[in-house]
C-alpha cells in the first residue's frame, strides 16, 4: 500500500471516529453518569491524537492532546459533565474535522485562535492554572488494567433462606465479597418485607439482583455463596450469552421483562400501542413495579455495553470498500439477473434438454444468492443517519432560544445505502422547518398548557418493499388559511378555488413557497419543502402531510427499500406485462366472472369480504375479459385489497429501471423493468393504485 493510500485510510477512519464522537457526546449530555460513554469519548480523542501524530499531522495531535487532558480530568471525576463542556468538546471536534478536510492547516504549531479557544475551554471547566493531568501515563495504566484479563458480565439473583440470620449468616458479607471481584451494581428486592407490626427481626426477607462485571469465571463466583447456598435461591447467568449478535438495537426493554416473567405477552402488546415510553406505561398501570423496571433497564444497559464491545472487536476483521465499487457490483448483478431471465426463457422455448434446464436452474439459484449477498452489503441501518440530527437539533434550538428534544424510533430499520445518502437533505429541511415553524417558544408553549420543551420524533418502519419515515413535532401545526392566502398572493390558486385540507397542504411544496414574512438564516426563502419533494421524486418516493392546529405536524416519507433489484410477481393485463412487488403480495385466487353475483367489487378471501380493483378499468384497457381471471391480494398499510388481472405469470427478479418524467404523474406506476425477452414491464405501486381508485371511484 502506498503512502497516499495509508493517508486516505487514516482520514476515512478519523472521519468515522469524529462521527462516533459527536453521537457519543450528545448521548453523554443526556446520560452524564454513563461511564461507558465517557470512556468511549476519551478513547476516540486518544486514538485521533496518536494516529494524527503517526501521519505527521502535528497540529491535530497537539490540539487533540489538550482536549484529551480536559476529558481525562472529566473521567477522573475532577470536573462534571455540563452543557457548556459538551458544547466546547463538540466545537473541538468540528475544529479537528476542519483540519482533516484541509480547510484549516493541519501541520505546524497551534494557531492563536486555537490557543485562545483552549484557554476559554479550560477556564469554563475550572482547569485553567491547575496542575494538568498527564493523559498518556494515565492511558497506559488504564489500558494495562483493562487488558490484563477478559471481563464478563453476570446477572446474579440472590435470595437468602428466611432463617439465614438464625444460623449466623450475614448476607451483606457475601455482597461485599462479590463487590471485591469487580464492578458491581446491586438492587435490593423488598417485595417480601412485611409491615412493622408483623415483622420478625430474625427473618431474612430481602433479596438482591446483582450485575457483576469481572474477570473471574462462574466457579469463582459460586464459591462466594458456598456457605449460604442451603435453602437460598441463587441464579448466575452470563449476560454475554444473551446478546443477539444479529440485532443492531440489542434487546428491547419489553423483551427483557417478558423473558424475566415480569409481564405477559398480551399486556406487553397493549403497552406498546401507547405513545409513551413502555417503562412509564407499565409502571403507571402497575403491571411492573418500579424496582423491576430499574433492574430491567440495568440489564438492558449491560447487554448494550457487551454488544458495543463485541462490535468494536469485530470491526478489526472488516475491510473498507469504496461505495463506487459496491455500485458497480450491484449494476453487474442487475445485468446478470436480466441475462439469466433471457437464458431461462430461451431454454423453455427452444430446448427440451433436461440437463441444460438443470444447469440453468442452478445458475438461477447462484444468481439469487449473489444478489441477496450483494443487497445485504448495501443495506445500512437508518439509525446512523438519525443520530447525526441530534447535533442539528441541539445547535439550532439553542440559536432559536427554544428547548427541543429529538426522539428517534426504529433506528434498526435498514435501507439501501444509496437511498440513505439521498435522504439526508430532505430530512435536514424538514427538521429545520419543525424547529423554526412548528415548535413554539417555551413561554408560548407553557401559555397553551404544553410542556416548555418541544419534541421532534423521527420514526422509521418497513412495510413490504417500502420504508416509511415520519417526522412529527408537537408544535403549533399548519395554518391552512395562511397557506391559502400566500398561495393566492403568488397566483398558485384562484381566490374562489375550493381545495381540501390535504390539497392546501400540498401547496407548500411549490418552488419558492414560504409563509414566513421575514427571511432568516434558518428559513423563509421557500426552498426547503421544494427540495424535499424533488428529492423524493428522484428516488421514487412520496411525501404526505398531516396536521392538527395547535397540536402537531407530521411529515411521512414513503421510500423504496432499494433502488436496484426487487422480487416481483409478473402479471398480464391485456397485451401488456406488469410487476407487483412480491413483498406486498398476500396471496392469489381465481376469479370467475360468471359466478360474481353483484357489482360491488367484493370477493370472499379467507372467509372475509375483500374489496378489489379491476386493473382493466383502472388503466382503461379495452378488449374482452377472460372467463377465468386472477386476483392478486396485496397488503397496503395492513389493509388487504384485491388486484384483478388477466393472468398471473409467476415470480420474477426485477431489475428496477427509472422511468421518464412523462410517466411521473401516471397513477399506480412506480418504475419499470426489462424482461427476459427484451420487452418492458411497468412496476406497480399498489398503494398509489388504491389511493387513485378511491379518489376516482374506479
Amino acid at each position: 500500500m502506498s503512502e497516499n493510500q495509508f493517508m486516505e485510510t487514516f482520514r476515512e477512519e478519523a472521519f468515522e471516529l469524529l462521527g462516533t464522537l459527536e453521537s457519543n457526546l450528545l448521548e453523554l449530555e443526556e446520560r452524564p453518569d454513563d461511564t461507558e460513554l465517557l470512556s468511549a469519548v476519551f478513547r476516540v480523542m486518544h486514538t485521533i491524537k496518536g494516529s494524527s501524530a503517526m501521519f505527521g499531522f502535528d497540529r491535530i495531535s497537539a490540539f487533540s492532546h489538550e482536549v484529551e487532558s480536559i476529558l481525562s480530568a472529566l473521567r477522573d471525576g475532577k470536573i462534571a459533565v455540563t452543557a457548556e463542556l459538551i458544547g466546547n468538546t463538540l466545537v473541538s471536534r468540528d475544529m479537528i474535522l476542519e483540519m482533516l478536510e484541509g480547510t484549516v492547516e493541519s501541520v505546524g504549531p497551534l494557531s492563536p485562535e486555537m490557543k485562545e479557544f483552549l484557554e476559554r475551554f479550560k477556564t469554563v471547566t475550572g482547569l485553567c492554572g491547575a496542575e494538568q493531568v498527564k493523559p498518556a501515563a494515565l492511558m497506559v495504566a488504564q489500558e494495562k488494567k483493562e487488558n490484563d484479563a477478559e471481563k464478563n458480565s453476570w446477572h446474579i439473583t440472590f435470595f437468602p433462606d428466611k432463617d439465614s440470620f438464625r444460623r449466623g449468616v450475614n448476607p451483606l458479607a457475601v455482597l461485599a465479597e462479590l463487590n471485591g471481584l469487580g464492578e458491581m451494581v446491586c438492587f435490593a428486592l423488598l417485595k417480601n418485607i412485611l409491615p412493622l407490626s408483623e415483622l420478625d427481626s430474625e427473618d431474612c426477607l430481602t433479596g438482591w439482583e446483582i450485575f457483576l462485571t469481572t474477570d473471574v469465571d462462574e466457579n469463582r463466583i459460586r464459591d462466594v455463596f458456598i456457605f449460604v447456598e442451603d435453602g437460598a435461591v441463587i441464579t448466575i447467568e452470563c449476560l454475554g450469552d444473551l446478546v443477539d449478535e444479529s440485532s443492531v438495537a440489542g434487546k428491547r426493554l419489553g423483551e427483557i421483562l417478558l423473558k424475566r416473567g415480569k409481564i405477559d405477552k398480551n399486556r406487553l402488546e397493549s403497552a406498546l400501542k401507547s405513545q409513551k415510553r413502555i417503562g412509564e406505561v407499565l409502571v403507571e398501570e402497575k403491571i411492573v413495579s418500579p424496582a423491576d423496571l430499574k433492574i430491567a433497564l440495568e440489564e438492558q444497559k449491560q447487554l448494550q455495553r457487551i454488544q458495543k464491545s463485541r462490535a468494536a472487536q469485530t470491526d478489526l476483521s472488516t475491510i473498507r470498500v469504496k461505495s463506487e465499487k459496491l455500485d458497480q457490483l450491484m449494476a453487474l448483478v442487475g445485468e446478470l439477473v436480466t441475462v439469466h431471465a433471457r437464458i431461462l426463457q430461451t431454454t423453455r422455448v427452444v430446448s427440451d434438454n433436461e440437463e441444460l434446464v438443470s444447469v440453468v436452474e442452478q445458475f438461477g439459484r447462484l444468481t439469487d444468492e449473489l444478489r441477496n449477498n450483494t443487497m445485504s452489503i448495501r443495506m445500512v441501518p437508518i439509525g446512523t443517519t438519525f443520530s447525526s440530527f441530534k447535533r442539528l437539533v441541539r445547535d439550532l434550538s439553542s440559536d432559536l432560544g427554544k428547548n427541543v428534544e429529538l426522539v428517534t424510533e426504529g433506528g434498526e430499520t435498514e435501507l439501501d445505502k444509496t437511498v440513505i445518502e439521498k435522504l439526508n437533505d430532505p430530512l435536514i429541511h424538514i427538521i429545520r422547518n419543525s424547529l423554526d415553524h412548528g415548535i413554539e417558544q417555551p413561554d408560548a408553549r407553557i401559555a397553551k398548557g404544553k410542556d416548555g420543551t418541544g419534541t421532534i420524533r423521527l420514526r422509521a418502519s418497513q412495510t413490504g418493499a417500502s420504508v416509511y419515515i415520519q417526522i412529527e413535532d408537537d408544535g403549533k401545526g399548519l395554518d391552512v388559511e395562511a397557506i391559502r392566502k400566500k398561495a393566492i398572493e403568488r397566483g398558485l390558486i384562484n381566490p374562489d378555488e375550493v381545495l381540501s385540507e390535504k390539497d392546501v397542504y400540498k401547496l407548500i411544496f411549490a418552488p419558492g413557497f414560504s409563509t414566513n414574512e421575514v427571511v432568516t438564516e434558518v428559513s423563509g426563502r421557500g426552498v426547503g419543502m421544494d427540495v424535499v419533494n424533488r428529492q423524493m421524486e428522484l428516488i421514487g418516493g412520496t411525501v404526505d402531510l398531516e396536521s392538527e392546529p395547535g397540536v402537531y405536524t407530521q411529515v411521512t416519507l414513503k421510500i423504496p427499500l432499494t433502488l436496484a433489484i426487487i422480487d416481483g410477481l409478473l402479471v398480464q393485463i391485456g397485451e401488456e406485462s406488469y410487476v407487483i412487488p412480491l413483498a406486498s403480495v398476500v396471496g392469489c385466487l381465481e376469479f370467475i366472472q360468471a359466478k360474481q353475483k353483484n357489482e360491488n367489487r367484493i370477493v370472499i378471501f379467507h372467509d372475509k369480504q375483500l374489496p378489489f380493483i379491476n386493473m382493466r378499468d383502472f388503466f382503461d384497457i379495452s378488449g374482452t375479459r377472460r372467463a377465468i381471471e386472477q386476483m392478486v391480494v396485496v397488503n397496503v398499510k395492513d389493509q388487504h385489497v384485491g388486484i384483478l388481472v388477466d393472468q398471473v405469470v409467476g415470480s420474477i427478479q426485477t431489475v428496477i429501471k427509472p422511468i421518464g418524467k412523462i410517466f411521473k404523474r401516471a397513477d399506480g406506476v412506480a418504475s419499470a423493468s426489462i424482461l427476459g425477452d427484451g420487452s418492458v414491464a411497468l412496476i406497480l405501486d399498489v398503494e398509489r393504485v388504491l389511493h387513485a381508485s378511491e379518489r376516482t371511484g374506479s
